[in-house]
């Protein structure tokens, strides 16, 4: 049986998987093959490999980015390309000796195999260096450096740059540190960590590299991931062809031979139970857990089997901060998932008298009584903050890899679209006479010309700013008033008129607090209803207001929008003009609903207080 990195990984999840993995293999679907030919694995790595290529898309900041993933790894593709061969030129000027470099093709990479009672690992590496003395094995990442060097020991991290711009641990370049540094770098080696998800992977390829029949021990292994650099901004450098010219210091080398040798027991008797696992195959339910990975892009590939018996709809998980466990009236604290496995899975199955936070007692009272909780109140005073005209305010972003324009970084959220409704007054609004956008013609800069139009529209006239969920504008614009510096006053103005739709339709306990609320009414949501499963996102909540829907429009959410912008170099002009406007209706619903949500809120407001 031969068995690849990313079936190792599955099948160290849990006792269930490898007996559900060997009932698709015989459908022909399995990742664990036992034919002699290595195409299945190959093609399985090569797969899981770009699935995970949009990872990073996802960890920033979450902009609505929730499906069409075949789509957008297709328009995504070219700057991982690039970022392949940006890596291999990092290592070939960094290192001497003979190279194997390839990130997606499984049959140009160099393989390795490790045999174990019977069982065949395997691992496919994307860049492979030798010379008389060392090896040296490099995993690229779609990544950035910002997330190994987070980890901080008060305020500093426990990686740092050597003199031939790579990133070491503390410990490894001499530095003598402490318990607390410790504890954090332990984070790299737990696999479910963020960034300890790559150690392992690593570790799991150098253990097949040493455990290899052939392995010779008289070399030394260097072990390395390749990243992109999160502090690299692009200084607009272009070739005659209008390409970018990036830099070395794009891509940056993490050295993590000390800690994938401190793993090497761990995989060792994962393998040893994995092994276990596949030859007494059992699948009869297991605990859930964190190994399976709910609602992360590496989910178990068998979720759905075994989560079938929690409901979609009000399960125990759409508790607000249901993480955070809940304590019975003895002081015992409950895991959500013990919970779950003693049979809890509904959200009425958690007794009223566990719910010590007013938010998931209102969830309780909204769930059981089918009756919408509405804080009428906080809902008044929140909207008395409000200055007309108010601009509803929505953008559009590409968050590409690689910086495509002067002063972007990577995965810099590109802007390329805005669109703004203006409510004069209550109420006063049209969907089509009242509205102005933006959307570039093409993919290339248009960053100024989006300022200017923008400024053109929202005038000085302290007009509240109105958006949902404020992060992601607020950056946006604090972004391009430090890219645009003549225009840095008026964009910061903007900046500082921004109101988030949320902390009305939600709460925001600074903002209430504000107000003259205690904490803890601060803190209470405003607005709960039985639809919302636990989620406050802008297409949960305008169901509930208004019967405006996204399901008739030809771009229905950010995903398909960013693919949309992406592919108009390759549209015929029909096409494009076709998909130019279905855009534009895409980013105009956005704020419209914005519209449509703050006059609902109005109503029952005033229904209340008549």
């Amino acid at each position: 049986m031969k068995i690849s990195k990313t079936g190792f990984l599955n099948l160290t999840r849990c006792d269930r998987y490898a007996a559900l993995e060997e009932i698709y293999r015989q459908k022909g679907e399995a990742i664990v093959t036992f034919s002699e030919d290595l195409s299945d694995l190959m093609n399985e790595e090569r797969i899981q490999k770009q699935r995970l290529l949009i990872d990073q898309m996802y960890d920033e900041e979450d902009n609505d980015l929730i499906s069409e993933e075949d789509e957008q790894l297709k328009v995504m593709m070219p700057y991982y390309n690039q970022i392949e061969g940006l890596t291999a030129t990092v290592v070939k000027d960094t290192f001497d000796g003979k190279l194997v470099f390839d990130m997606f093709d499984t049959y140009k990479q160099q393989r390795f195999e490790a045999q174990i009672d019977g069982y065949y690992f395997y691992c496919f590496l994307d860049g492979y260096l030798t010379d008389n003395e060392v090896f040296r094995v490099f995993e690229t990442k779609a990544t950035t450096t910002k997330k190994f060097l987070d980890l901080k020991v008060k305020g500093e991290s426990i990686f740092i740059e050597n003199d031939k711009g790579i990133y070491q641990l503390l410990n490894d370049y001499g530095i003598e540190t402490d318990d607390k540094y410790d504890k954090k770098e332990a984070q790299l080696l737990d696999k479910y960590h963020s960034a300890g998800r790559y150690v392992y992977d690593l570790a799991f390829q150098r253990f097949v590299i040493e455990n290899r029949a052939d392995f010779d021990s008289r070399k030394s292994g260097k072990y390395y991931l390749a990243v992109l650099n999160s502090d690299y901004v692009f200084d607009g450098k272009v070739s005659s062809s209008n390409e970018p010219i990036y830099s070395n210091d794009i891509i940056k080398l993490i050295d993590l031979t000390s800690v994938t040798e401190r793993y090497q027991e761990t995989i060792k008797n994962d393998i040893k139970q994995v092994i276990k696992r596949l030859n007494h195959m059992d699948a009869r339910e297991v605990k859930l857990g964190k190994h399976c990975q709910k609602g992360d892009r590496r989910e178990c590939p068998f979720y759905e089997v075994c989560f079938s018996k929690v409901p979609k709809e009000n399960s125990l998980f759409t508790y607000i901060g249901s993480h955070y466990g809940f304590k019975d009236p003895y002081g015992i604290k409950h895991d959500r998932f013990d919970l779950i496995n003693e049979g809890k899975t509904k959200l009425l199955d958690i007794p009223y008298e566990w719910l010590e936070r007013d938010n998931n007692q209102i969830q309780h009272q909204v769930v059981s009584s089918n009756r919408t909780f509405f804080d009428e109140g906080k809902i008044l005073a929140g909207l008395g903050e409000l200055r007309y005209p108010i601009y509803h305010l929505d953008f559009e972003t590409f968050p590409c890899p690689l910086p495509r324009f002067k002063g972007e970084k990577c995965y810099s959220q590109s802007l390329f679209q805005y669109s703004i409704h203006i409510e004069k007054s209550p109420a006063s609004c049209d969907k089509e006479n009242d509205h102005y956008g933006f959307l570039a013609k093409d993919t290339n800069d248009h960053r100024e010309e989006l300022i200017t139009s923008m400024l053109d529209v929202i005038k000085e006239d302290g007009g509240t700013i109105l958006v949902y969920n404020i992060a992601f504008e607020k950056t946006r614009i604090a972004e391009l008033a430090e890219l645009f510096p003549k225009y840095k006053d008026r964009l910061y103005d903007l900046k500082d008129r921004l109101f988030d739709l949320m902390d009305i339709v939600k709460t925001n306990s600074k903002f209430y607090i504000d107000l003259g609320y205690d904490e803890k009414h601060a803190k209470r949501v405003n607005f709960y209803a039985d639809a919302l499963n636990g989620s406050y996102s802008i297409k949960k909540v305008l169901p509930i207001f208004t019967s405006l829907s996204y399901q008739d429009l030809n771009v229905s959410n950010g995903t398909e929008a960013l693919v949309t912008y992406a592919s108009f170099p390759s549209m015929d002009q029909l096409t494009y003009q076709r998909r130019y406007k279905d855009l534009i209706d895409y980013c105009k619903q956005d704020t419209w609903a914005m519209v449509e949500i703050l006059n609902a809120l109005r109503k029952q407001v005033n229904q209340t207080n008549n």
